[in-house]
């Protein structure tokens, strides 16, 4: 008789442990997505929060940083339709002297884009009385976040050369090794958003310490646009002519040379708004 009372009093104590918060524990939450191609994702942030007094209030702090990179090819090595072999490239004003560049074949070019993002957003939480397991909350944060774009665009063009001196005269023909090769130019995008959020949830105790939850808000968010900023190539192809000897015939120097450039920048403007907003993705918590 003894024995089975005190089992039956130990199993009521463990089910009488309390499932959610009490007070004075730090909390941990990932967004989770269980029929995703990435079900756990850091990449759209974590949340710490911290329960105060008896658990009915939280302070919190969501961080986000994401980063990615892009490689899209968009002209293909070896295409002598596009970039022959050979070409020709100057022909003399009132005579039959000409350059032909031997160009080979051409390398690929690419179009490479890096998108970094960084988001902060403090805020703090009123939690009630729901259930045993259900914590329903209100609150509010405050959010900061910006965000960066840069990319790197191949041209492909002839090397920069500088050809021997050559007579201006019908049979002059001067071959000149300039291998294509790619030059790359380059230019970079950002935004940076101030944002207040109202917001409302719930977290569900499936486990001691382990919650589901879901959240949506209201808020106002308002965004400025950094300067578009970009290269260019300035591409020289020139060419000297000496004055005419006794027999009229001048001296000839061609040559290319490639220079990179900024573009002026172009102002991007700002917006603002304000909305629902809805997180759609499960958030699974740690309590410890």
């Amino acid at each position: 008789m003894l024995i089975a009372t005190g089992m039956f009093l130990c199993l009521t104590a463990v089910e009488a442990q309390p499932y959610k918060q009490a007070g004075g524990e730090n909390n941990l939450q990932l967004l989770f997505a269980p029929f995703g191609s990435t079900p756990l994702s850091l990449n759209e942030g974590i949340t710490y929060r911290r329960f105060l007094k008896d658990g009915k209030l939280a302070a919190r702090l969501s961080i986000s940083i994401s980063s990615s990179k892009s490689t899209d090819v968009i002209m293909q090595a070896d295409d002598t339709l596009a970039f022959p072999t050979t070409t020709t490239v100057f022909h003399a004003e009132g005579g039959g002297g000409y350059i032909q560049l031997t160009t080979g074949m051409n390398p690929q070019a690419d179009l490479v884009s890096k998108t970094s993002g960084f988001s902060f957003r403090p805020g703090i939480e009123k939690h009630f009385e729901g259930t045993d397991r259900l914590s329903p909350y209100i609150g509010a944060e405050i959010s900061f976040s910006s965000s960066k774009t840069k990319f790197t665009r191949d041209t492909i063009l002839p090397t920069d050369y500088t050809s021997p001196t050559f007579y201006d005269t019908t049979s002059t023909t001067v071959i000149v090794s300039a291998p294509w090769t790619t030059k790359s130019i380059s230019g970079s995008s950002g935004s940076k958003t101030f944002g207040v959020n109202l917001i409302a949830g719930m977290d569900y105790y499936f486990s001691k310490n382990l919650s589901l939850g879901a959240e949506f808000g209201f808020g106002f968010y308002s965004t400025k646009y950094d300067d578009l900023k970009s290269d260019y190539l300035d591409v020289k192809n020139t060419w000297t002519e000496s004055v005419p000897d006794a027999n009229g015939v001048s001296t000839i120097t061609a040559a290319q040379t490639t220079t990179t450039k900024s573009n002026p920048s172009m102002k991007q403007g700002k917006d603002s708004g304000f909305g629902p907003n809805v997180t759609a993705k499960i958030k699974l918590g740690w309590l410890f």
